[in-house]
């Protein structure tokens, strides 16, 4: 839902940078010929609504990390419901649709409004082969409807009115039928009813009603060669007291427009040349086609990720928490330089508000582990009111394109972590890249071997932030709290605190802990916890040890969760927790 709502968006905008674009142009066509103003805003609209299909969208990168959320399972009594957010996303989109209705039905009742002042009217004498003129006494204005059948439904008082204001009445009406007008107001009151919301729509049409009006004037006076009578018959219709129903045609006036037709009329403006007609309306292709081009490269639309040869498709589950929110796996550059992939499956564990507390990896290959890691700890899912336990696999696959090489990015810098000096100084010459040049997998391994040629111990890896890096130590890695906890080989002792336990202080504390790759607690960080209960739970924490843990057979620091749970044995209920610190 998101993706549309993205895209409608962006239309909008690019719609209405189309129009405000055509209204600068406008400014030039103000005394022209009618007939070139209402193509130009014809033109307009053709091009606003063409865009998407002629336009550039941009095509995200492919994601060589595809998604499955498994299956999801209560482990715990429920507790009270939590409040759900708002989807305001959703809310939005059903407003949108709610209108989008509510204008094709007005359409529709007034298509049957139509149909309705057809049967109670009456034939009217006389003959016009290009349509059938009847008079319904339910109608103030004269109304033009049907295309292969033109049908032209006139106020009862118009047999009294005198033969000039007649003959500019069938004139003008004529004119509507011989140029479709119908078909053009109906198309165009569809389109109302898609982009309700849009004003720059609303305006765009307006402009095209009133121009449609003025060339019709304009072929009803050529034709009566009386604009006196004309002007006369239509100052009389705006005495009238219009009607308040709604109907889907060319209405002899609109009252909003008299001021602005009846000033056409009296300028007397000379109809266009062919000539001059193609070289105005070329000019306004040229500017409403580079208005267009710009917009739509500065506000592209959004266009779905492609599938590729090699990538798996994200799957559905069929049972379990939705999931609201992903954040993409980033490819770890070494996996992509030795072309690991496999399925990262991870046990989540998903707190009352929907926010993963925990996850612990069940099995997948160990270059993937920490990404998949990383991500599924920022997911979003539906809050259900009590904890849950979801499975999740993470599918890292790498896009298979035969011929090319596959490029990690532009190196920013090199950088060398416990590399002495003079070894540095022996390195860089060998080193078959430079800074700013782009970095291919195949380049990475070539630096390996000449880092190992130059000296023994120093691993290469290529960083999410285009920085090479040659050290002794790999980097942090984070682990699930489940599955660090069995590494623990010594355990301090924590002290339950006397003044806590006095005032029936029960619950968590939870610390972020960084564990030092000889497995000793080396930092500390409180997350959440009472007061009461932190200062004894840190003691505890600070003697603890953890059983080294290898990544490529090397020791590496650890980055990991630990909560200390303090229970009263007699199974009182525990006081409101405080807020998280």
């Amino acid at each position: 839902m998101t993706f549309y709502m993205q895209n409608l968006l962006l239309y909008s905008a690019q719609f209405g940078v189309v129009v405000m674009a055509a209204s600068l142009v406008a400014l030039f066509l103000k005394k022209t010929d009618p007939r070139a103003r209402l193509l130009h805003w014809q033109l307009t609209l053709l091009l606003a609504l063409i865009l998407p299909f002629f336009g550039r969208w941009e095509t995200p990168e492919e994601d060589p990390v595809s998604i499955t959320v498994g299956m999801a399972r209560a482990w715990n009594t429920p507790t009270a419901p939590v409040a759900r957010p708002v989807p305001w996303v959703e809310v939005l989109a059903g407003i949108l649709a709610a209108g989008t209705a509510l204008f094709l039905g007005r359409l529709a009742l007034g298509v049957v409004r139509i149909a309705l002042y057809r049967r109670r009217s009456q034939p009217m004498q006389g003959s016009w082969h290009e349509a059938e003129f009847r008079v319904c006494g339910e109608l103030a204005t004269p109304v033009t409807f049907g295309w292969l059948r033109p049908v032209v439904l006139l106020p009862e008082d118009f047999p009294h009115m005198s033969d000039a204001e007649r003959q500019s009445v069938i004139a003008h009406e004529l004119a509507h039928v011989r140029r479709n007008d119908w078909l053009y107001a109906v198309s165009e009151e569809v389109l109302r009813a898609v982009l309700w919301f849009h004003p720059a729509v609303w305006f765009l049409l307006h402009r095209i009603e009133l121009e449609r009006e003025q060339v019709v004037d304009m072929e009803a006076i050529r034709e009566t060669g009386n604009r006196e009578a004309y002007l006369q018959t239509l100052l009389a219709a705006a005495g009238l007291k219009p009607s308040a129903d709604f109907v889907p045609a060319p209405l002899f006036l609109r009252k909003r427009q008299l001021a602005q037709r009846v000033a056409t009329i009296l300028k007397e403006v000379n109809p266009m040349n062919a000539k001059r007609m193609a070289m105005t309306l070329t000019a306004s292709a040229a500017v409403l086609g580079l208005a267009g081009v710009m917009v739509s490269t500065i506000l592209p639309m959004k266009a779905r990720a492609q599938e590729s040869r090699g990538a798996s498709s994200e799957g559905t589950p069929k049972s379990g928490p939705k999931v609201l929110h992903k954040v993409r796996a980033e490819y770890p550059p070494i996996a992509k330089v030795k072309g690991i992939e496999g399925v990262v499956s991870m046990e989540v564990n998903i707190d009352a508000r929907g926010v993963v507390s925990d996850a612990k990896v069940l099995s997948g290959p160990e270059e993937l582990r920490r990404a998949a890691m990383q991500s599924v700890l920022q997911w979003q899912f539906e809050a259900g009111g009590y904890p849950t336990r979801s499975e999740v696999d993470m599918t890292f696959s790498l896009v298979k394109d035969s011929g090319e090489r596959l490029a990690l990015g532009a190196l920013r810098r090199v950088e060398f972590d416990k590399v002495p000096a003079e070894v540095q100084a022996r390195m860089l010459p060998r080193l078959p890249v430079k800074e700013g040049e782009t970095l291919y997998a195949d380049t990475v391994k070539e630096i390996q071997r000449a880092v190992t040629e130059v000296a023994s111990g120093y691993s290469v890896s290529f960083t999410e932030d285009q920085v090479l890096r040659i050290s002794t130590t790999p980097q942090t890695i984070r682990i699930g709290g489940n599955v660090q906890s069995a590494k623990l080989v010594k355990k301090g002792k924590v002290v339950y605190p006397p003044e806590a336990k006095a005032a029936r202080i029960q619950g968590t504390v939870r610390f972020s802990v960084t564990i030092a790759p000889d497995g000793k607690v080396s930092n500390i960080e409180l997350v959440s916890g009472h007061p009461m209960l932190v200062q004894a739970a840190l003691d505890g924490v600070r003697q603890w040890e953890y059983q080294p843990t290898l990544l490529n057979g090397n020791p590496v620091s650890v980055l990991t969760m630990v909560d200390i749970n303090f229970t009263l044995s007699d199974g009182a209920p525990p006081p409101p927790p405080p807020p998280a610190v």
